[in-house]
């Protein structure tokens, strides 16, 4: 009886890790440098993932009859060369031109066909320093402080 149960829990343990290996295998995608794209526009790659900006105009947002939106990513470091995308949802809050974004994928036909799209935060804002203040303020402003006389 002990050896049989124990069996069972090496069979069920087996299992479940197959079960999470397709699982995970389904869904899995390569991270690909936007600049191995740009050189071989040909070679279709079933899901990858591509970190890049939004190259400054060429934007189309149409939303009759279909959400759609194309535009061309660049590599910050190499903006010669672009690869077109689209995607086939909401356009999101922040997306715009010389924006930083995060496309999960297919590349097929030398473009990105989207499944996801995320826009990332611009840098965080850090604010003047003090000196950067008192700089730009006139005279009359710095020395308007009241004392604390009575």
């Amino acid at each position: 009886m002990g050896r049989s149960f124990l069996s069972l829990i090496v069979v069920f343990i087996v299992a479940a890790g197959l079960l999470v290996f397709q699982a995970t295998q389904g869904t899995a995608s390569a991270v690909v440098p936007l600049n191995d794209l740009v050189a071989t526009p040909k070679q279709d790659r079933l899901r990858i993932r591509v970190a890049g900006r939004v190259a400054d105009g060429g934007i189309d947002y149409q939303i009759q009859p279909r959400i759609v939106l194309r535009f061309n990513v660049q590599d910050p470091g190499n903006p010669s060369g672009t690869v077109p995308v689209v995607y086939e949802g909401l356009k999101p809050d922040m997306f715009m031109g010389g924006r930083d974004v995060l496309i999960d994928g297919d590349f097929r036909e030398g473009e990105i066909k989207a499944s996801q799209l995320l826009t990332q935060c611009p840098s965080k804002y850090e604010p003047p320093s003090p000196e950067d203040l008192v700089k730009s303020k006139t005279p009359n402003e710095v020395d308007a402080h009241p004392s604390s006389a009575s």
